[in-house]
């Protein structure tokens, strides 16, 4: 009998244990964060500024170094998502609380990426343009201004716009749609503010503010950084057709669809660390990330914006279908980045890469 209650204890001390853990934000009193080097955007001085916060409020101590090399070293990796999974992923068990902000902004997180940013691509003016597809924005012209802005010699966006303006999972150099695709971004460079093809986030930002733009690439969060006022936005504009293989003609995309990608991620290296994860998904955290930070950083869904007034005309449509649209960049299309940078240059021919005998049938 007395063998059969230990057993039965040890049993309910190891099977329960997992369970209870997922009630608590655990917080150990040395934290040591990482952060993946970024050209683009500077996330340091938000760590910087949170962790302070977190650490006071929790009293311990934490370090925050570049990751190089040395992933096992951290508890919690910070970076871009399209980075982080580049690292071993595995299924974790989360606090309830972290379950719940997922789950109420519409997400099933279970690995040890967790998302904390949902970026959908948008483009501001400093005048009211509606812009319904790509070829209009092709055709802009400005004699006093650019016409269009981005950091195109930044390899994750420049994937990302091909990807969500051709409407295409993977991509396909004998694919029509591409070639279109690609065509019109070669009319759009050709117009496009060339001082800024290798700027940082902070860069095109000054670029916008100047008003050297009629257009300028953003991340939606950007629409909540202190209620940005006196501009326009347009979700960015795909292209108009895509090629339907069965009829072997183009077909019209009557609507825009508001692809998104998972942005600014934490990876989680210790799960008795996950507390911080809980700090940085209370409401007052993401608002003030939203208004009080200049990083794009944007919410996942209507949930984190129920207590935003005065929201943009027609961001709040693009908030509720964001988290239904969620891709990931393709992996062949970021590995051939620079061909396609190329062909929008006009340093490559299109039809010299073309290899299939059978061309006409994409």
């Amino acid at each position: 009998m007395l063998i059969i209650l230990k057993f039965l204890l040890l049993f309910l001390f190891f099977y329960s244990k997992p369970i209870a853990a997922s009630d608590e934000c655990i917080s150990e009193k040395n934290l040591k964060i990482g952060i993946m080097n970024n050209d683009y955007i500077d996330y340091r001085y938000y760590l910087y500024y949170e962790l302070g916060n977190y650490a006071q409020e929790n009293s311990i101590n934490f370090e925050l170094n570049i990751v190089d090399k040395n992933v096992d070293d951290f508890d919690i990796i910070f970076g871009e998502y399209n980075d982080l999974k580049n690292f071993s992923t595995t299924e974790i068990l989360l606090p309830d609380k972290i379950k719940k902000f997922y789950e109420d902004n519409g997400l099933d997180i279970k690995n040890n990426i967790l998302p904390l940013d949902l970026d959908t691509l948008i483009i501001l003016s400093n005048e009211s343009y509606s812009l319904k597809n790509l070829e209009e924005l092709s055709n802009f012209y400005s004699p006093i201004k650019y016409t269009f802005a981005m950091s195109f010699n930044n390899n994750d966006e420049l994937s990302k716009l091909i990807q969500l303006s051709s409407h295409q999972d993977t991509l396909k150099l004998e694919s029509h749609t591409i070639e279109s695709t690609l065509s019109l971004y070669n009319k759009i460079y050709n117009n496009s503010n060339k001082n800024i093809l290798d700027a940082n986030y902070d860069e095109l930002y000054n670029s916008f503010e100047s008003k050297e733009n009629l257009f300028t690439l953003f991340s939606d969060g950007v629409m909540l950084y202190k209620n940005l006022e006196n501009s326009y936005f347009n979700l960015f504009p795909q292209n108009k057709f895509i090629w339907n293989e069965n009829l072997g003609v183009f077909s019209e995309i009557s609507n825009s669809i508001p692809y998104s990608y998972y942005g600014f991620s934490a990876y989680i290296n210790n799960t008795n660390q996950i507390g911080l994860i809980c700090h940085f998904t209370k409401d007052e955290v993401r608002k003030n990330t939203f208004k009080n930070f200049n990083l794009q950083i944007s919410p996942f869904s209507m949930s984190e914006l129920r207590n935003f007034e005065n929201l943009p005309i027609g961001y709040e449509k693009i908030i509720e279908l964001k988290n239904k649209y969620i891709i990931e960049i393709d992996q062949n299309l970021s590995s051939q980045i620079n061909l396609v940078r190329d062909i929008i240059y006009e340093k490559q021919n299109y039809r010299d890469l073309i290899k299939s005998d059978i061309y006409l049938n994409y």
